[in-house]
């Protein structure tokens, strides 16, 4: 049965459940490689429990996805996801030597897989409210996530590393919770008509390619953020440090995502794609060259307008090549991909070249890498295919689906 909530309320309840998940997020993701640093684990080994928990989260992610597609909601989804990321966050501080630390950071990686659904959450209540378009609801994220990376940073720089899970876990069951609140279930909509394009039957070509484009830039990002939170630290930086730098990126990430629907009515959203990717490698260049940690961390501010426009950019793209009743699926695809698949060969390959090689052989190895992903990205989407504007919100997903890397 369809919500009989007034759309406007919707909105307000899906601003914060983005706000309060950002800001949940922010308390643990940045730290993660530090963290386990601090247990005694080693670059290389660092780069495989990364890539083991993506490849966790890549497990289940689509599996979420296909059941809210299909059978369950995926608002209640998110709610078991929160109380159960909450509790395993809380096994860290009894887990024992770097190897019970590493299956923990694993089963919280799985734990916190289905928040991917989020995004098909807000995407198919935007079918009622077609003045709000996605990219200014997602920015809320990233609002909350600058806040919490800032004072979390600050806070673990006076009392170390072990608050995190006791910070994380509460933040993550009240997300739960607002989304029990504020977002109730709401039926399944009929399926709408296939995107207009040229040729239908070079769709399918068209995701694949796309689908590639994301594993290239999901390895460079996976191997340079993850391995920047490393180097900031062997330059001097420490957890404050750490936590302005993802504050900083997350900064830079509102006002462009809320740009980027006056940007979408004159380029395509695989330019789009193509320019960020062409931000994150003049940045990754930087990476490689400077020798200071204030500098590298500076550089995030960057790097938040080229998160902000290659993933407003890709979550539209997987959203026009999708088929309409699939929509779920295909963004879990897209984000199995970017944040799960790519982050298990760049975390590895990260991690081992960081280790053999010095961190800026990485970093200009992750340069060739995004810079490929963008020129792919330019011919993902059939050229003739017509590009949605804000104002066509309905086609966003009746079905359709942050995590950072």
């Amino acid at each position: 049965m369809d919500s009989p909530v007034d759309p406007a309320v919707q909105i307000r309840g899906l601003n914060w459940a983005y706000v309060l998940m950002g800001a949940a997020d922010g308390t643990l993701l940045p730290f993660i490689p530090l963290y386990l640093f601090e247990r005694g684990l080693s670059a290389a080994w660092i780069g495989l429990v990364i890539a083991v928990a993506a490849s966790a989260s890549l497990a289940m992610g689509l599996t979420w996805a296909y059941l809210a597609d299909r059978r369950f909601s995926p608002e209640r989804m998110v709610v078991i996801a929160s109380i159960a990321a909450a509790l395993v966050a809380l096994l860290l501080p009894v887990a024992g030597g770097a190897a019970s630390v590493a299956v923990v950071i694993v089963a919280l990686s799985l734990a916190r897989s289905p928040f991917m659904l989020l995004d098909p959450i807000t995407l198919r209540r935007l079918r009622v409210a077609p003045r709000t378009d996605y990219a200014r609801i997602r920015l809320r994220m990233s609002a909350g996530w600058a806040a919490s990376a800032v004072a979390s940073g600050a806070l673990f720089q006076l009392t170390g590393l072990r608050l995190i899970p006791f910070v994380y876990a509460p933040l993550s069951a009240l997300v739960g919770l607002w989304v029990w609140h504020a977002l109730k279930p709401i039926g399944t909509q009929p399926a709408e008509p296939a995107p207009v394009a040229v040729k239908v039957r070079r769709v399918p070509v068209a995701l694949m390619t796309f689908l590639v484009s994301c594993f290239l830039l999901g390895a460079s990002l996976a191997a340079t953020q993850n391995f920047l939170v490393l180097r900031i630290s062997f330059l001097g930086g420490g957890a404050l440090l750490i936590g302005a730098a993802a504050a900083a990126q997350a900064v830079t990430e509102i006002p462009t995502m809320g740009y980027t629907h006056v940007l979408t009515k004159r380029i395509s959203h695989g330019a789009l794609f193509a320019i960020g990717c062409g931000i994150y490698l003049a940045t990754f260049v930087a990476w490689a060259f400077t020798s200071d940690a204030l500098v590298a961390a500076s550089l995030k501010f960057v790097v938040g307008v080229a998160f902000a426009l290659t993933f407003v950019a890709a979550v539209m793209m997987a959203n026009d090549l999708a088929p309409s009743h699939l929509r779920a699926t295909g963004q879990a695809l897209m984000k199995s991909v970017l944040f799960g698949l790519a982050p298990i060969a760049g975390s590895v390959g990260g991690g081992l070249v960081y280790g053999e090689m010095g961190p800026r052989v990485m970093f200009l190895i992750a340069t060739a890498v995004v810079g490929v992903a963008g020129l792919i990205a330019l011919v993902a989407i059939p050229v003739r295919m017509r590009v949605r504007q804000p104002s066509e919100v309905p086609v966003l997903a009746p079905e359709a689906v942050t995590p950072r890397v």
